[in-house]
């Protein structure tokens, strides 16, 4: 997970670079602080380091299609957790101050403390931590909200395929469309307070 980090630090880097040439200034103030403070990080991380954590996935990615090649989908839960009210995964407290002190005073080199950043990752991880295996993989794969909540929220599972067989996965979705009913469910309106 520290190298998918990594690599999408590094990404934001370079689109926010990109960006900001197009525009002809830097977009940092436009962006949230969580960008602004992720696109730093992926400036100091070495172009080594990048390569070397690419082919750390490369290959992890290689072993997990050889391994699930077999079947015709593999199923794993979309979320961690059931789905949260808006808002409710902004940092607060010590992890507000700790994303604050990162970007007012630049000290996005602290994340090179591994127990920082692995406690940053966990973090934003914790809720959505599987889709980003396929993120990794290539593999195709698409959501299906079969279940709901006591509460009427959506609670769905991915179904992930072979690379280059997203027929399959589509008929293995229209399937469960079929027996889940997703359809005709409509979660319960509420107002906010």
């Amino acid at each position: 997970m520290a190298d998918f980090c990594k690599t999408v630090a590094a990404t934001v880097a370079g689109m926010m670079r990109l960006e900001g040439a197009r525009v002809g200034r830097s977009v940092a103030g436009d962006l949230e602080r969580a960008t602004r403070v992720i696109g730093r990080f992926g400036e100091i991380a070495s172009a080594g380091e990048i390569y070397a954590g690419l082919q750390r996935l490369h290959a992890t990615s290689r072993r997990l299609i050889t391994e699930t090649a077999q079947y015709d989908a593999v199923l794993m839960p979309i979320i961690a957790h059931p789905p949260l009210a808006c808002g409710a995964m902004d940092p607060k407290g010590a992890d507000e101050f700790v994303e604050n002190m990162l970007d007012r005073l630049h000290l996005t080199r602290l994340l090179r403390f591994k127990p920082l950043l692995g406690q940053l990752m966990d973090k934003s991880l914790w809720f959505t931590h599987w889709p980003a295996i396929q993120n990794v993989s290539g593999q195709p794969s698409i959501a299906l909200p079969v279940h709901v909540t006591e509460a009427g929220l959506p609670l769905g599972i991915q179904a992930a395929g072979r690379p280059g067989d997203e027929e399959t996965l589509l008929s293995f979705a229209a399937q469960m469309e079929k027996i889940s009913g997703w359809l005709t469910r409509r979660a319960p309106l509420k107002a906010p307070a």
